[in-house]
């Protein structure tokens, strides 16, 4: 009954620690947090509707969105620094 509620707990640990490495890290964690809060968000409505405690899930959907957000942003800003590096070297060329 829990399966989907782990295993987005544990694809939102996963998000947070892949968000925290630099560089392609970040374009993998994007996805994976999000699979990890739709499993967090449908494991947590299986266990309301079974009257069970949907702790975990709810652990999976916090830890879910801190790992999109987090992404995110390392995502955009490492997508900054390459562009930003490509004008250097352009602009070094001449």
């Amino acid at each position: 009954m829990k399966g989907k509620a782990i295993a987005g707990m544990v694809l939102g640990i996963i998000g947070i620690v892949f968000s925290f490495l630099s560089g392609y890290f970040s374009i993998v964690a994007l996805p994976i947090s999000i699979v990890g809060l739709v499993l967090s968000v449908s494991g947590g409505r299986q266990l309301k509707a079974n009257n069970q405690p949907a702790g975990i899930a709810t652990a999976g959907l916090v830890l879910g969105i801190i790992a999109v957000i987090l992404s995110a942003i390392c995502f955009f800003t490492c997508g900054i620094c390459v562009l930003c590096a490509a004008a250097g070297a352009a602009g070094s060329l001449f």
